[in-house]
């Protein structure tokens, strides 16, 4: 691969033994840096400086200086799993690999034969199950349920899956572990997934709130057993219901017409149903976790 290959599939990034194996002397090497058209972005890692940095480059840098992975919450970002945005670049290497570098994680791992190396976005990373578990050491036991089922919903893994990573990882003292048992523990009785995280954010808000935990995904069905529409958050006994209309959901006319007679249906059935926005999230939790009370409480 020539020089100019490596800059449009690096992020503009090049080791220097890349750079040789593409044909440059050190000298060549050498000259380009003192003249300043290649930036030196780590130890034996170079940058073409018409290429501005970004988080992908400033996540493959370390990697190619280290020999390492992407992990934790940079790993749950390349695979797009909808919580961490551009976080610090997080990687790991072999315990016993001496790395050390500037604004950048480094975690040394003894299950470095177990990462399952994947590339993603051209850097190379853990997989998906041992990202999620990995966030358990760095993050709260909600984030990695949250991850989980983002990945779930993505088709990227399995609760299965996950468990098997869990039964390959789990060693004493092994960080992350414990979080992924115990929303596994939970989960395996209880598959359903969210279709948003929106709905998973706003179920935990409540709980915190001492509002009783709702049932996602509830299916709302007619006499004859079939579907009605499909409730993001029920209180079944109640017959109550909240749909939560995020961003990316109910742009048309068309969805949002087929919603409300969706909507009707149920409520012709004795259903209550509250239309929530993500807006009354954002700006007002407390607020929602007040009307959630007095929605059960009526």
């Amino acid at each position: 691969m020539d020089v100019d290959a490596r800059f449009r599939t690096q992020y503009g990034l090049i080791t220097r033994p890349q750079a040789r194996a593409s044909g440059l002397t050190d000298r060549q090497i050498d000259r380009r840096l003192a003249t300043g058209a290649w930036d030196r972005e780590h130890p034996g890692v170079f940058r073409l400086s018409a290429v501005p940095t970004g988080w992908h480059s400033r996540l493959l840098g370390p990697v190619l200086n280290t020999g390492g992975v992407a992990s934790h919450r940079s790993a749950a970002a390349l695979w797009y799993l909808e919580i961490f945005r551009d976080p610090v670049a997080e990687i790991s290497v072999p315990t016993g690999r001496w790395a050390q570098l500037d604004g950048v994680r480094i975690h040394h791992t003894t299950q470095w034969a177990t990462r399952d190396e994947k590339m993603i976005g051209g850097i190379a990373c853990t997989n998906v199950e041992r990202s999620i578990l990995d966030c358990g050491a760095v993050a709260s036991e909600r984030t990695v349920e949250r991850l989980a089922e983002a990945a779930i919903r993505k088709r990227l893994t399995t609760w299965q899956r996950l468990l098997t990573s869990l039964r390959v990882h789990s060693v004493q003292g092994r960080d992350g572990c414990l979080d992924l048992r115990r929303v596994l523990e939970r989960r395996l009785l209880n598959r359903t997934i969210p279709l948003s995280d929106f709905s998973r954010l706003v179920a935990n808000l409540l709980v915190d709130g001492g509002v009783p935990e709702p049932v996602v995904e509830y299916r709302i069905v007619d006499s004859s057993g079939d579907l009605i529409m499909q409730a993001d958050l029920a209180w079944p006994g109640l017959k109550k219901a909240w749909e939560l209309d995020g961003l990316q959901f109910h742009f048309g006319r068309t969805e949002i017409e087929r919603d409300r007679r969706k909507r009707n249906r149920a409520k012709s059935r004795g259903w209550n149903i509250q239309e929530i926005l993500w807006s009354m999230y954002l700006d007002e939790p407390n607020s929602l976790v007040t009307m959630a009370h007095e929605f059960l409480s009526c």
